[in-house]
């Protein structure tokens, strides 16, 4: 799977760790790609096999990372006993400060004396797994991409360690509105310290006191930057919307009504019983109300034993598409989705919304407003709520005597200053790299 490299080659470098989903990489895709054209080699690192094989699960971003350029390098590090190892040296990491064990002078002092020896095999281990050309570079400028959550793990450190010479930038995993007030006024301060050389980006700064919970993230050496989503761009955007009017603007000559559904597996939000309820009343109201249809379904990466593998051989216009929500949004006239980020994308692109789901029944990670739950796409104005069939019939009979022209209300002050950051993220990366002597010439 590797592409080798011109190992004389002196290419200013850009690293990606991967462990988690291709969110990570969705989330930086037009980051990689600007680097890209300023003549960055891109190295990828998958360091999971899940990380990899859903990657593989969306056709645009494999497509992308695994396109014929010499420019893109990709590893597969992960593997079944790495992971563990790696695993457990997280785990004992959390249970010290979440037991605030180090607030205890005397368990303090027996961890410390164990913990170092130990911390070092495991970090032996981590970069025994690293390709030699990437350790090769420890001590040159390069740019390091992770998902913020990495923060919290020991290879964060190891690696900031070895890379004393390499910027660090962590990233969201997706798009999510980590905030529950978005209403509140936030100060943010007019300074930024671009000489740094570790980064924080987030979308809002709503969103920062949210995930910072535990104070983890305060840490001052850590500068705060938020820069919006750059996946909502107007110049990453404009393809998709281009392709999504056209095909739109050909509904009244096509034979056939195509629908998107963004659904949602199994888990802590929702039992197997309401995912197979969604899953049936979703095709049995779009089955009696159009006549003529396909029924494209994007399953959540973690969606395992998902009910729409058992009803498929039942409808032959339903499909399971593995390829990113931008690039499936582009030809479909709605889309209907079960509480999912992605409505976000699809909204994007002037595709109306429906979202099929009851933040009533499945009160977690929902808002609570005027007595009651809702969803953060609902207070956003980017959604048509439907809590139930009946709701998603009368809906989806609206959207049809539209013409599937219908706009939700107008968006909440919120989001329309989360896309004008989203629009400004160049700008701030730029000045970021060249302040850093990165691009040198390229500015």
């Amino acid at each position: 799977m590797n592409k080798k490299l011109d190992k004389s080659s002196q290419d200013k470098i850009a690293i990606a760790f991967l462990s988690g989903s291709a969110g990570e990489l969705d989330w930086t895709l037009p980051i990689i790609d600007f680097l890209l054209k300023k003549n960055f080699k891109i190295k990828i690192i998958f360091l999971t096999r899940h990380a990899y094989l859903s990657v593989q699960r969306n056709q645009m971003i494999n497509d992308y990372i695994f396109q014929q350029t010499a420019q893109i390098e990709a590893h597969l590090c992960g593997g079944y006993f790495s992971e563990k190892i790696e695993h457990l040296s997280y785990l004992a990491y959390r249970a010290f400060i979440k037991l605030r064990l180090d607030e205890k002078l005397i368990i303090k002092t027996v961890y410390n004396l164990f913990n170092k020896p130990v911390s070092q095999i495991f970090k032996s281990l981590f970069f025994q797994r690293l390709p030699s050309e990437i350790l090769s570079l420890h001590k040159k400028n390069c740019i390091v991409f992770s998902e913020f959550p990495s923060l919290r793990r020991p290879r964060d450190f190891w690696l900031r360690e070895e890379f004393t010479r390499a910027i660090f930038f962590y990233h969201p995993h997706s798009p999510h509105i980590y905030t529950q007030d978005l209403d509140k006024q936030y100060q943010e301060s007019k300074f930024k310290n671009l000489n740094n050389k570790y980064f924080l980006l987030l979308g809002h700064p709503s969103d920062y006191s949210a995930v910072n919970v535990r104070k983890e993230l305060f840490a001052t050496q850590l500068e705060k930057l938020f820069i919006g989503h750059p996946k909502y761009s107007n110049s990453w955007l404009q393809s998709f919307r281009e392709k999504s009017k056209v095909f739109r603007s050909s509904s009244s000559i096509r034979d056939k009504t195509n629908i998107l559904v963004i659904s949602r597996g199994i888990g802590s939000y929702i039992t197997k019983e309401a995912h197979a309820n969604l899953v049936q009343s979703t095709i049995e109201t779009i089955h009696n109300n159009i006549s003529n249809y396909n029924l494209f379904v994007k399953k959540h990466p973690r969606e395992k034993n998902s009910y729409w593998d058992v009803v498929l051989d039942k409808y032959s216009s339903i499909k399971i598409v593995d390829d990113h929500i931008l690039n499936i949004a582009t030809s479909v006239d709605f889309v209907i989705t079960f509480w999912s980020s992605g409505a976000m994308d699809c909204y994007e692109l002037g595709v109306p919304v429906i979202e099929f789901y009851d933040p009533n029944k499945y009160s977690k990670q929902q808002f609570f407003d005027k007595n009651q739950f809702t969803t953060i796409y609902r207070k956003l104005g980017l959604v048509h709520a439907a809590d139930n069939q009946k709701q998603l019939k009368e809906i989806i009979t609206m959207l049809i005597k539209n013409n599937f022209d219908v706009q939700s209300i107008k968006p909440h002050s919120f989001y329309i200053d989360l896309m004008k950051r989203s629009n400004n993220w160049r700008t701030t990366l730029e000045k970021i790299i060249s302040t850093n002597s990165l691009l040198i010439t390229d500015f």
